[in-house]
This record gives structure tokens, C-alpha cells and sequence, in this order.
């Protein structure tokens, strides 16, 4: 059985999470300007551990990055935040990676490289906020819950991705990706992370998700185009990021794909996942 097959590779997956609220004097931070002082920290402390985290192992093709950042949900009490999300259970690596935002905080933030801090932090899954400090345990992926109170396979369903994605085919942005598009793509990246993008089993769950999702009712892609321009302080220039905005509905529910939808909450999907792209919303279909 399907669900059987994807509970089974989400297992694979460790993750731990985490919202921080943020004090930034006199800088207007963004998550890849967060990302990238935090990275360079690491750096500094690791150059094995920053390469694990922010390029991944394995054969070159099959590299993704141990975690992303993204904005944390608008909450007047607890703002400004960001939800960041580490994809190991290692405790040791943990206590490396909590270093590195010390010496972020010391390295500052914009131009004037002003110090910030770090003033809270709660650990958050799958859609809980809690207050138990730095040492919650690390999850599996396969824990992800589905959003909506009701029968997962079968309740109407809105995906809304209000973050740019940015999926490509044959090197060109896909301007109205569909299910099989979103599903196929969740898929790669949830294998990648646990280590399972190759072999039968990973192509026979390929065309398992391929055929689940080119059967579900939906209606076309409604959305439109949302570009991007950040800073690298690598390549030392602006990039563009192109990607869309828009919502999918699934009249009749995603059937067996919901465990992998729901894990992509957290996963993400496409490109530039690192900085909080790719983020799907599963709401109640209106």
C-alpha cells in the first residue's frame, strides 16, 4: 500500500525544530541575511560540518542541504521570528550548529555588522509550539500530521504555496506546475534526505506516487509569477530567483499522497528551500 510505502521512508528522515525570536537593533533583518551570517559561523567553527550542513553528502547529483530557514508565521508576541529546522537527529552535531548562532549573534548583521541576539527559542512540531527548551528530541518526518481535522484521504483540500516555488523542467521555471509536478517533486526530496534516491525501490515508489497523483481530481494551477532578488555575499552580487505563487485545489481529497504532502510542510519542495521557499500550505478547501 502506498501510505504504507511513504510512512515507511519518512521514518528515514530525523528532524529537529526550532522558532526563534530574534533582536535586532537597528537592522531590518530577512532570513538569507540570517542564513547567511549563521553560515558563515559555521564555517568558522566547522568546515566539515558546514559543508555537511550546507551542501550535503553523498554522490554530487544527489547533495542537499541538512536544513532551512524560513519566516516564522505572523505573531505579535513572538516576532520577529524564524522557524528553523535542522533534518539530523544527532544531538552532538546540534550543540555544534547552537555554537554557531553564538558567534552570529558577535559577528552582526548588515553593512555595520550590528550584533543581534537571540531571545527565545521553542522547539515546534508538527504544528505545536511548546516552551520545553534547547533539548527537545528529534522527530521522524513520518510524524508529520495532517493538517486538517478530518479523514486525511479524502477531505477537499487546498495546497497554497504563498512562498515562491521554484520548479523547474528542462532547465525552464514551470509557470503552473500541477499534482504530479508537486507530488513527484516532494518525493525527490524527501528520498534525498533519507538517503534512498536510488535503486528499484525508490523508482518503483516513483511511479507509485507518479500514478496516485495523476488520478486525483484538481483543479489547473491558479497563480502567477513572483521573482526575487537577494544578495550572495559568496558571489558577491544580486541574484534573481524566479519562481510562482498560486493554490492547487484537490476537490476530492489527496488520497494516499497525504503523508507525503503533509511531510513537505516541512521538507519544502524545489528550489532555494534553504531560505523558507517551497513551502506548502494544506488548508480546507473553501
Amino acid at each position: 500500500m502506498l501510505i504504507d510505502h511513504l510512512t515507511t521512508l519518512t521514518e528515514r528522515v530525523q528532524l529537529r525544530a526550532y522558532r526563534l525570536l530574534l533582536d535586532t537593533p537597528g537592522v531590518v533583518a530577512t532570513v538569507p541575511m540570517i542564513r547567511g551570517v549563521w553560515g558563515r559561523a559555521l564555517r568558522h567553527i566547522d568546515k566539515k560540518i558546514f559543508s555537511y550542513v550546507f551542501i550535503g553528502d553523498g554522490p554530487h547529483q544527489y547533495q542537499l542541504p541538512r536544513y532551512l530557514m524560513r519566516p516564522a508565521p505572523i505573531d505579535p508576541a513572538f516576532a520577529p521570528a524564524i522557524d528553523w529546522i535542522i533534518f539530523s537527529g544527532s544531538s552532538d552535531l546540534e550543540q555544534i550548529l547552537w555554537r554557531a548562532w553564538d558567534v552570529a549573534c558577535g559577528m552582526g548583521l548588515g553593512s555595520d555588522r550590528l550584533p543581534f541576539r537571540v531571545c527565545q527559542v521553542e522547539p515546534i512540531f508538527p504544528t505545536n509550539v511548546s516552551s520545553a527548551g534547547h533539548a527537545t528530541p528529534a522527530h521522524q518526518l513520518s510524524q508529520a500530521t495532517w493538517p486538517i481535522d478530518s479523514v486525511p484521504q479524502s477531505t477537499a483540500c487546498r495546497l497554497s504555496f504563498a512562498a515562491p516555488l521554484r520548479m523547474t523542467e528542462q532547465g525552464k521555471l514551470l509557470h503552473g506546475p500541477n499534482v504530479v509536478d508537486v507530488a513527484t517533486s516532494a518525493l525527490r526530496r524527501v528520498a534525498k534526505l533519507a538517503g534512498c534516491y536510488r535503486g528499484d525501490e525508490y523508482r518503483d515508489l516513483f511511479r507509485a506516487v507518479r500514478f496516485e497523483a495523476s488520478r486525483r481530481d484538481s483543479t489547473p494551477w491558479m497563480g502567477k509569477r513572483c521573482d526575487l532578488v537577494r544578495w550572495s555575499s559568496k558571489q558577491q552580487r544580486e541574484i534573481e530567483l524566479y519562481g510562482v505563487v498560486g493554490k492547487l485545489d484537490l476537490p476530492a481529497g489527496p488520497g494516499d499522497l497525504w503523508p507525503l504532502l503533509a511531510a513537505a510542510c516541512w521538507t519544502h519542495i524545489g528550489k532555494g528551500t534553504v531560505f523558507g521557499l517551497g513551502q506548502p500550505i494544506i488548508e480546507r478547501m473553501p
